[in-house]
């Protein structure tokens, strides 16, 4: 499954007051998150990810992600597997004219396509096992 999102940071927005949205997610593992910033932004437009009061992208609190006419994009590893599935958005512009607006996706697959029942541990003493006799 893939979700987009437009979120439109308004003009002059400050990081002291960032504007943000809730996104509803669902069930799985996001293993793919896409940021589209368009041309204009000039570095100027800021956005993270946070899931509750956790920033969870970038990972580093004192980061934001931002950029001029490119898409950043990553593959991922975050379980959401339990409710709510919400992520917020916040964004700020400081000294910006008009509003500019990010394409966020994200890709979420099934717990079962991406965790393996097997765990490597379970794998090892079976290993273990099988030498033994």
């Amino acid at each position: 499954m893939f979700y987009d999102f437009s979120f439109t940071v308004p003009a002059n927005t400050t990081k002291a007051s960032p504007y943000q949205e809730h996104i509803k997610l669902t069930h799985g593992i996001i293993h793919r998150v896409e940021l589209g910033f368009p041309g204009g932004c000039a570095g100027e437009v800021h956005c993270v990810i946070k899931r509750g009061l956790h920033q969870v992208w970038p990972t580093n609190p004192d980061g934001s992600l931002n950029a001029d006419k490119f898409t950043i994009v990553f593959n991922e590893f975050y379980p959401l597997l339990h409710r709510p599935y919400i992520l917020t958005l916040q964004g700020w512009s400081p000294g910006t004219t008009y509003p500019h607006t990010i394409e966020l996706r994200f890709g979420i697959l099934p717990p079962e396509v991406l965790m393996p029942e097997e765990t490597f541990i379970q794998a090892f003493k079976k290993l273990l096992q099988r030498l033994r006799l």
